[in-house]
């Protein structure tokens, strides 16, 4: 019987411009490789995934909870780690795709989010090298942000989870850029303030808080596409 699986981001948009509070943890192909066998490498080189990491990504990827969203990877880029992925979340009524936001519909998640977070407080947390300033020029003002090293940030993790939601309040939209660390956050943080929205945001906007321009960013203007090798299900 085949998993069925929100592929189309209108939930997303639909929950910020209603208000809804909501967590979206996505599951790549880093963090499941991560969870598949401890030593391997993810977020782009900056984090080796250790037991500890493993476990709590695997422990993230299996929570379900009213509102609570899980991408996972493509099933004809990556079928093994799709695969895997569904054997350990099964049927879930929030169950979408890991790079929803990103590659065909990038351009539209950067023209559509500025509008429907635009009545809300945004706060962000990542990494060192990411100038939020940046994204002023998209429409999207930061309130508050929280920034630790970018490279084996898992290490942080216990520091962020405790002290950061000191500053978090009712309705505000928590953006995390870091690794697989985010994956974690997000779902924690949820499952203990439910009544915010936390959205593991990844590389969408390096572009304009890193200068890093990823193939899902690039060819836009020339072409109306991205660079991304095409694919039929992801891109």
């Amino acid at each position: 019987k085949e998993i069925s699986m929100l592929r189309t981001p209108e939930w997303f948009y639909n929950n910020l411009s209603n208000n809804i509070p909501f967590g979206f943890a996505r599951f790549n192909d880093g963090e499941m490789g991560g969870i598949d066998r401890v030593g391997s490498i993810a977020a782009r080189g900056d984090q080796q995934v250790n037991e500890d990491l493993s476990n709590s990504l695997k422990e993230s990827l299996c929570h379900k909870q009213k509102n609570y969203y899980v991408g996972i990877p493509c099933s004809l880029c990556y079928p093994q780690l799709n695969k895997l992925a569904l054997q350990l979340v099964g049927e879930y009524e929030h169950l979408t795709s890991a790079v929803l936001l990103t590659n065909r519909n990038w351009k539209h998640f950067i023209e559509t989010f500025p509008t429907a977070v635009r009545d809300r407080r945004l706060l962000w947390v990542g990494g060192e090298d990411q100038n939020t300033d940046n994204l002023e020029e998209l429409g999207i003002k930061i309130e508050k942000k929280g920034l630790v090293p970018r490279k084996n940030s898992w290490k942080y993790y216990e520091h962020i989870f405790k002290t950061f939601p000191k500053v978090f309040e009712p309705n505000d939209v928590v953006c995390v850029s870091l690794g697989p660390t985010a994956r974690v956050l997000v779902q924690k943080w949820f499952e203990q303030m439910p009544n915010i929205t936390f959205i593991d945001i990844g590389s969408n906007f390096d572009p304009f808080t890193r200068n890093v321009w990823h193939n899902c960013h690039k060819g836009w203007d020339e072409t109306g596409f991205n660079l991304t090798k095409r694919c039929e299900e992801c891109n």
